[in-house]
């Protein structure tokens, strides 16, 4: 707008001059009279006034749409300010909230790492036999060392026979044990989650059954001891996945286990079976406890009878007591009788007082 001005003003500059121009030429050329002149003067100086005056509504128009610019320029930076304001607030919560769900993520990942890392150390162990047997050692000795009482389980105890199963538990009022062995042979089920093709899962499971069955037998070898251990003896498996496949597709094994007196467990059924044997355990101890009430209660009925024939001497002796207290009372009425006629008889003169009667 400010160029726009000081192009009009140039403007009318350059038209003043030309008409003075044109003055001067006209002055020169045609030798004009003084009046017009002099009327062309007065409409220059009126032409000044104009321009004057036009230059003055500019500079008014272009101070009020300074300051007309100038107040929307503030309401503009106002909003533009207050935009940023909400802006950076709502980008630093969606920060924080993303920091938080990364905080999240990197504890999951953190679990699935220590997960994976643990899932490799489990197939390392179950992988080697003196490891997996260690395993499925431990589990088997939580499980029990949790439910039963130490007088009740030993670990590794030597039978008359001289083996040494992995866990005994003792059955109360009886000198029988229960077997317990943790070794489980895996090789065979790792063949067949590892075989391919029909043959090698045909070959897998053919080696399953000769693998289980001899230790079902090897257990029946080392730890049937008539009299000592009571059947059926346990075949612990540390996992209930192999455990689940051996009863779903291998059930001729469980069949000639159980005929062979052996029963196989998984971790799960393991603390069934033990927590059957609680409450077996719970019975014999009450069984024993009636012994002793029922000795205790004959004890207390003695002592019933006992009180009853002392009650009965005692309620002898206040019978008795309670006639001689009745003679007595009876006694003590004839003697208040006797008194009171006693006291009703008048009293006789002496011989005295009839003397003197008589002087007179």
């Amino acid at each position: 707008m400010l160029d726009t001005t000081l192009i009009i003003l140039i403007i009318l500059a350059i038209s003043t001059i030309l008409i003075f121009l044109l003055l001067i030429q006209s002055k020169k050329n045609s030798r004009a009279s003084v009046n017009e002149i002099a009327e062309l003067l007065k409409q220059n100086n009126e032409l000044d006034l104009k321009i004057k005056s036009l230059a003055d509504l500019f500079n008014g128009n272009h101070d009020r749409l300074r300051s007309s610019i100038d107040e929307v320029k503030d309401k503009i930076n106002q909003k533009v300010q207050e935009e940023l304001k909400e802006s950076r607030e709502k980008t630093h919560a969606d920060l924080t909230k993303l920091s938080e769900r990364l905080a999240v993520i990197d504890n999951a990942q953190k679990n699935i790492t220590d997960l994976s890392n643990n899932v490799i150390d489990l197939q390392g162990i179950l992988s080697n036999k003196q490891q997996r047997g260690a395993f499925g050692q431990a589990r088997m000795e939580s499980i029990i060392a949790d439910a039963l009482p130490n007088n009740l389980f030993s670990f590794q105890h030597t039978l008359t026979n001289g083996k040494r199963p992995d866990s005994i538990i003792r059955m109360p009022n009886s000198n029988e044990v229960i077997v317990i062995d943790s070794k489980f042979p895996l090789e065979s089920f790792d063949q067949l989650r590892s075989a391919k093709s029909s043959e090698e899962k045909k070959k897998a499971n053919s080696q399953i059954k000769i693998d289980v069955l001899k230790h079902v037998n090897d257990i029946a070898d080392k730890y049937k001891i008539p009299g000592e251990v009571r059947e059926p003896l346990v075949m612990f498996i540390p996992s209930e996945s192999i455990y689940a496949d051996l009863y779903e597709n291998f059930e001729d094994i469980i069949q000639k286990a159980y005929r062979a007196g052996i029963t196989i467990v998984s971790p799960n059924t393991l603390m069934l079976t033990v927590q059957t044997l609680q409450t077996l355990i719970r019975d014999a101890h009450m069984q024993k406890q009636l012994g002793v009430i029922k000795s205790e209660v004959g004890n207390i009925l003695l002592d019933v009878e006992r009180l009853t024939n002392r009650v009965q001497d005692l309620q002898k002796h206040f019978n008795l007591a309670n006639k001689d207290i009745e003679n007595i009372v009876i006694s003590s009425k004839k003697i208040a009788t006797s008194g009171r006629k006693i006291d009703s008889i008048e009293e006789v003169p002496n011989d005295q007082n009839l003397i003197k009667k008589d002087s007179n």
